[in-house]
């Protein structure tokens, strides 16, 4: 068979899929969701593990094991290789060191594993976003629910952190209007520092927890929940038949009275098991202040307490004779604040593009799945661009913190 009948085959089953089986779009939020909670354990004060962390240890399994392998088709300088694919990534470490050793010089030996472990870490956590299964398999979770306890659990880490009750209060996601009510209830006064016995703790984290519970589900945020079966159920407490779910949509019309109300299976979502690193701040942050941290490191191990002369320059007598050199100080100090910027610029540019990418998915999944293959080609670029963007601009900023901000004028003298 052609191989383009194959892929015919493949569009076509993907076609049927969507028809009879359209995807529930998943949480799109920006912190990671905790699928294995810890509360209560011995490992409680972790929080709990999240979906972004899960991927993460996955990123780095998949990275030991590629290592492990290609250690063992390693051959001497005399015999001949073992195969293509040690053969491929024999050529790629060559590119990539020979890459770093024209940008870096005498600095190659201890810049390239930081350049050659950014580009793996972040092109294979990236690439795992183009696994079946990622951002899309997971547990069902009543939205509501999942708002309130997620609301209740904040609030009580609040406390127990020495926030006051009305601080706790003011930071909950709820209308000014509910808040002032769960204030006259659970008896807060504006000057109350703590609370008077447990009970009233008790309550008043019970209170949180129903006031969003009803507010999110009055808002009516999220999807019907989706079978794999059709059906056509009269509902006897609402009154109205929930007919083809292909056809449902989450707001019904009762049939006797004509108002709108909620199946009963509205508002759930998908809490995905794996999500993908770098759509979390957490990972794209750590890997920018690693990168920012090694750079002053090597930028003091090169040329000692000289590199500070690179933010911080003040000549008062250069100044007197030419005011115009105060724009040195002035440009050391903005070279200063930018060095500090650069993790934000890091962090922000992975994460950015990797969260883009994974609401792409998402989106062109539930509108039309025969468009994932182009969306899937262009994703799969951009994963190893952002790697490699990462790596080469982590290994511009180690080359130029080590040379000399004066080294002109010393080649010159």
């Amino acid at each position: 068979m052609k191989k383009r009948y194959i892929i015919y085959a493949c569009l076509l089953a993907m076609l049927g899929v969507w028809a009879t089986v359209p995807p529930v779009l998943p949480v799109i939020q920006l912190p990671g969701e905790v699928v294995i909670k810890l509360r209560d354990t011995p490992l409680e004060f972790l929080g709990g593990i999240t979906n972004t962390f899960i991927a993460t240890v996955i990123t780095y399994v998949i990275i030991t094991l590629l290592v492990l392998f290609l250690r063992s088709q390693m051959v001497g300088p005399h015999e001949a290789p073992k195969g293509k694919f040690y053969n491929f990534f024999e050529m790629i470490i060559e590119m990539a060191y020979g890459f770093v050793e024209n940008a870096a010089g005498k600095w190659t030996p201890q810049f390239f594993p930081f350049f050659m472990t950014f580009i793996l870490l972040i092109i294979v956590a990236n690439w795992l976003e183009l696994v079946p299964g990622v951002d899309s398999v997971g547990i069902w979770e009543h939205w509501p629910h999942f708002k309130a306890i997620t609301a209740e659990y904040a609030a009580e880490d609040a406390l127990e952190a020495g926030q006051t009750p009305m601080e706790v209060l003011n930071a909950v996601p709820l209308p000014a209007d509910v808040r002032a009510q769960i204030k006259e209830e659970a008896h807060i006064d504006e000057d109350m520092e703590r609370f008077a016995d447990d009970d009233d703790i008790e309550h008043f984290l019970h209170l949180i927890e129903e006031k969003v519970y009803y507010d999110v589900d009055r808002r009516n945020e999220k999807d019907v929940r989706r079978t794999l079966f059709f059906r056509d159920v009269k509902d006897e407490e609402t009154g109205y038949s929930t007919g083809p779910w292909l056809l449902r949509s989450p707001v019904e019309v009762n049939e006797e009275s004509g108002e709108e109300v909620k199946p009963p299976d509205a508002d759930w979502t998908i809490v995905p098991f794996i999500r993908v690193s770098a759509t979390d701040l957490n990972f794209t942050f750590a890997l920018a202040i690693i990168s920012v941290v090694m750079t002053q490191y090597y930028g003091f191990k090169a040329l000692g307490l000289g590199y500070l002369s690179k933010f911080f320059t003040y000549n008062a007598d250069g100044i007197a004779k030419n005011p115009l050199g105060l724009m040195d100080t002035l440009v050391g100090l903005i070279e200063f604040v930018s060095e500090i910027a650069k993790i934000l610029s890091f962090a922000f540019r992975l994460f950015g593009n990797i969260f883009a990418g994974q609401v792409l998915l998402f989106v062109i999944g539930f509108l039309a799945p025969v468009a994932l293959v182009a969306v899937y080609g262009l994703e799969f670029f951009v994963g190893a661009i952002q790697a490699m963007v990462f790596a080469m601009l982590s290994l511009t900023f180690m080359s130029g913190a080590t040379v000399s901000h004066h080294h002109d004028d010393d080649e010159h003298h």
